[in-house]
């Protein structure tokens, strides 16, 4: 966990992934009522906060998605590849340049003298293969662990929601 972000991976304490369930829930709860995981199953689609935090492995500098970046849009960074930017939230709106087969990343676009992320583009498939197996092992943790025995049935719907086991 970063502030009040939860990193999704197979890799969760049951603590963690109770955490993350409980977030997804209340994230998705109907107007009327508290978000439960059985009412996950009832909704017309899910959501879930956050998205996908970027960190430069070679200088350390990290971007945290904005506010309300999705998870259910981590495939959008795959449009890197085509010069497309991926919806990355607002408050602060991440800074997104293209420059010499990278993309350049900053934390606040109205603040793009600072330290970048570079991403490579020819290693955003990768990443986001990455990021997919975490994903995969969440799911895997999800059907072990999730209450009153929604486990398959919340994996399932998670995977058919946010594209999981979709080939990239």
């Amino acid at each position: 966990m970063t502030g009040s972000h939860i990193e999704l991976s197979g890799q969760m304490s049951r603590e963690k992934v109770d955490a993350a369930l409980a977030a997804i829930a209340e994230y998705n709860r109907d107007e009327d009522g508290t978000g439960s995981c059985a009412g996950l199953l009832e909704q017309e689609c899910l959501i879930m906060a956050g998205g996908l935090r970027v960190r430069d492995t070679a200088t350390g500098v990290q971007v945290e998605p904005g506010c309300c970046a999705g998870l259910e849009d981590w495939r959008q960074w795959l449009w890197l590849a085509d010069g497309e930017r991926p919806w990355l939230g607002h408050s602060p709106e991440p800074g997104l340049e293209f420059r010499d087969g990278a993309a350049l990343l900053w934390q606040d676009s109205g603040r793009v003298d600072g330290p970048a992320c570079e991403i490579p583009i020819a290693d955003v498939p990768g990443h986001l293969e990455s990021v997919r197996r975490d994903l995969a092992g969440f799911l895997d943790l999800v059907r072990r662990w999730a209450p009153d025995g929604l486990g398959d049935a919340l994996a399932a719907r998670f995977d058919a929601e946010f594209r999981v086991s979709e080939p990239l």
